[in-house]
């Protein structure tokens, strides 16, 4: 196994996803907001959600998510690293989302997805760099 740019960038989803879900459940939590989600529910079509569970299970599905997305990344990197023509969209899709995460992330989220993110995008943007930039940015010679 070979660490690319592509595989750190995987890497760094699979990360936020996995504490992401440990978060949800050791952060403390404020009781009365607790106890005001466990007393409200949502109306969702024909079903009516608590919205304390719908909230849970919402936060646990998003972390699931990130963590299938990392893992499929991770697996998208050697079509990139045997064919970059083949992975390219691969590859945008993911400094794209990564980005759009970034964003979100400097708005609403403080901590570490600020920092995964960034990991991410910088990752993916080197990835898809072409292979000339890449080597002169490195100061090795082109061949």
């Amino acid at each position: 196994m070979r660490w690319t740019a592509f595989r750190v960038g995987a890497i760094a989803w699979v990360f936020t996803g996995v504490a992401h879900d440990i978060l949800e459940f050791v952060l403390p939590v404020d009781p009365e907001l607790t106890a005001a989600m466990r007393a409200s529910n949502i109306q969702v079509g024909p079903a009516t959600l608590n919205a304390e569970l719908l909230n849970r299970g919402v936060s646990l599905a998003m972390g699931l998510t990130m963590i299938v997305v990392g893992v499929l990344l991770w697996m998208i990197a050697d079509l990139v690293r045997s064919g970059p023509e083949r992975g390219l969209r691969f590859g945008v899709v993911a400094l794209v989302s990564s980005a759009a995460l970034l964003a979100v992330a400097v708005v609403l989220i403080p901590g570490p997805p600020l920092v995964t993110f960034t990991v991410a995008t910088i990752a993916f943007a080197v990835a898809l760099a072409p292979r000339r930039a890449r080597s002169q940015a490195q100061g090795g010679a082109v061949s």
